[in-house]
């Protein structure tokens, strides 16, 4: 592995910039390869690729040998799949040569690689710190990585494409998938984050194969073990420290996918993990990296004394996860006796988590007033993944619009209906306290873009149950706060729409559903008991299709206030 790593330090000569392009490049004004019979770039458009005679004069272009010539994957299935012998099979419009050196050469973005450090690295913390990062920008091994960061900073900016971007990641994906070259753990982190963008870019399929493809292939490299960042570090620290940040980074997207989809246990539930935890963001950002903690002191952690240093908040983060993996590791169950027992182990995991946080942890706010995004995550997810939990036991009954939404859950089956009051009362309790938590972190001095677009799955359901109890539990004063704080949660997730094309398709859905719920609450007895009946609600619009969805100019908070009176959609 170590040798692995080694090869991609070693100086590469420079390609050789090709001064014949193709007629589509030409047209577009964009870089070309220049291979034959077709360029990369065509080839993975799948566009016909044309040369124009030069007009220049001097020596003709020479041949390719059979040993240069690039080489054509066979037909195979569209998606890149694993084999048998654990080898990946490639789309067969990929055209990649063997040589290393032929693959796009670029420099680095300075403002798009800002615009990733700036809105999407405190989230996902696991690529280098840009200063030290910076280091490594001259080496072939990074520059998947490089262009990741600029494709995921380009949807940030205003003015700058991402297409272009997309198709030159498409090439260098084929490079990694083929094994032309030795893999890196540059090259899981370019592939798991570009899962991250992909997925809420409104290709959740896609980023999910990604999330696979990284974990395959982080796993080929062995990332989940402490040999790795041993053994790979190249004398520096701070990339041993990276390397423990990816591994995690794909376990707690993982968990995020799995909550978003609703599909538990998490992939990596049950991998061998031994890789240390992560230390603080700013000991990270700074470079000055100290001796990691292990998996099994954390677990040790309630034996500890006051005085002895305590962990950081992505260790906290992980922590937190995994025994929200544990507790929900039996999976989908329409079982009642079984899933009350997954909530009570949920319940005692989180509350034992919570319990042993430091006084510097329990708030997300920092004493310079600067909010700890990786504690916000952690808030995030804990107080989602209980109203997730409880509300199937609750009195916020689900409604069949709520299907409209990719990200709302299924209803449970009848069986769960058969929960004495006393019980539901407490659920509905649980679902309520965890929402109006949400609610406040919602409220703290924070730029709301800057955190992870998987934020916006998560305040979906919450949003969906918030109406659920404005329908069946709340009533008075308690329902028009209630209102106000449905205005909040919509509002952030209006923000958030502005940068990725799955939260624009999940704001209007909300708004959907909002309207036939806060319509029907005029409409249906003032009964406060559960209704798992599906036929309860006959929706006003047509299900089977999503094109009644309202476009990109749709005011939620309009449309919100209008549904009372029984107001029409706002065009």
């Amino acid at each position: 592995m170590a040798e692995a790593e080694g090869q991609s330090a070693q100086p590469h000569t420079r390609a050789t910039r090709s001064s014949l392009a193709c007629a589509p490049c030409r047209y577009k004004h964009l870089r070309c390869d220049g291979k034959m019979p077709a360029c990369s770039r065509c080839t993975v458009d799948k566009k016909e690729c044309t040369y124009h005679a030069s007009r220049r004069r001097g020596n003709p272009r020479p041949k390719q040998t059979q040993e240069s010539s690039t080489t054509t994957m066979s037909d195979r299935s569209p998606a890149p799949t694993f084999d048998s012998q654990g080898c990946f099979d490639l789309p067969p419009t990929l055209t990649l040569s063997e040589n290393n050196a032929d693959l796009p050469r670029r420099t680095s973005d300075s403002v798009l690689l800002g615009l990733y450090y700036e809105f999407f690295h405190a989230a996902h913390p696991c690529v280098l710190p840009r200063q030290f990062l910076n280091i490594y920008s001259k080496e072939s091994a990074i520059q998947p990585l490089l262009l990741v960061l600029d494709y995921i900073g380009s949807l940030f900016a205003t003015s700058i494409p991402s297409k272009p971007l997309h198709q030159d990641i498409e090439i260098y994906l084929a490079s990694i998938r083929s094994r032309t070259r030795s893999i890196t753990g540059f090259d899981v982190q370019a592939v798991l984050l570009y899962s991250i963008a992909i997925y809420w870019c409104n290709e959740p399929d896609t980023g999910v194969e990604l999330l696979d493809e990284a974990i395959r292939l982080a796993l080929e490299l062995g990332m989940n073990r402490r040999e790795f960042a041993q053994e790979n570090h190249k004398n520096d620290p701070i990339l041993a420290e990276s390397w423990r940040r990816t591994w995690w980074q794909i376990y707690i997207t993982d968990a995020h996918i799995a909550g978003s989809t609703h599909k538990f246990p998490f992939r990596c539930s049950h991998i061998e993990i031994t890789i240390d935890l992560p230390c603080e963001e700013l000991d990270y950002a700074s470079g000055t990296i100290p001796r990691p903690r292990c998996l099994q002191e954390y677990d040790n952690r309630e034996f500890f004394s006051d005085d002895e240093v305590g962990f950081s908040s992505y260790a906290e983060l992980i922590g937190l996860t995994r025994g929200i993996d544990q507790a929900l590791s039996p999976g989908a169950t329409s079982d009642v006796q079984l899933y009350s027992s997954m909530c009570s182990n949920a319940d005692t995991s989180v509350t034992a988590w919570h319990s042993l946080l430091p006084n510097s942890k329990r708030t997300i706010l920092r004493p310079d007033g600067t909010v700890d995004e990786v504690m916000f995550k952690a808030e995030f997810i804990m107080h989602t993944y209980t109203v997730e939990i409880h509300r199937p036991m609750s009195s916020l009954a689900y409604s069949t619009i709520e299907s409209v939404s990719r990200c709302a859950p299924l209803a449970p089956t009848d069986a769960f209906n058969c929960s004495n009051s006393a019980e539901r009362q407490l659920h509905t309790m649980k679902c309520l306290a965890a929402i109006d938590k949400l609610d406040y972190i919602l409220t703290l001095p924070t730029n709301i873009n800057t955190h992870s677009p998987f934020i916006i799955c998560m305040l979906a359901n919450v949003t969906i149950a918030h109406l659920s109890a404005c329908r069946f539990v709340l009533q008075g004063a308690k329902r028009t706060r209630c209102r106000e704080k449905i205005r909040l949660t919509t509002g952030t997730l209006k923000r958030l729409s502005d940068h990725w094309i799955l939260g624009k398709r999940t704001y209007r859905e909300i708004g959907i559903i909002a309207r036939e719920i806060l319509c029907l609450m005029d409409k249906t007895p003032a009964a406060r008991e559960p209704v798992m009946d599906q036929s309860f609600f006959t929706p006003s619009v047509d299900l089977s299709s999503l094109a009644f969805l309202p476009g990109p100019d749709f005011d939620f908070c309009a449309f919100f206030d209008s549904s009372i009176t029984g107001g029409t959609e706002p065009t």
